[in-house]
């Protein structure tokens, strides 16, 4: 009974222990660690109207949240 109790709390206590969350204030840049491929993105025309596009978003690059108003 005890080792069947063990080999299941072990790993979950274990476990536990191997998350970390970081709180990024709203409107503070990052900077991707790992290109992302294939993302839906608005871009604008020439017109300066807003069209749906795709595209890589590379690794180094910041991403941050616009304002409402852009």
């Amino acid at each position: 009974m005890i080792r069947k109790l063990l080999s299941f709390l072990v790993p979950i206590l274990l476990l536990a222990g191997c998350t970390r969350t970081i709180y990024v204030p709203h409107g503070t840049p990052v900077r991707l660690r790992e290109t992302v491929k294939d993302v839906k993105v608005w871009v604008k025309d020439a017109d300066g109207e807003p069209v749906p596009g795709r595209m890589d978003i590379y690794e180094g690059w910041y991403a941050l949240p616009l304002e409402e108003d852009e």
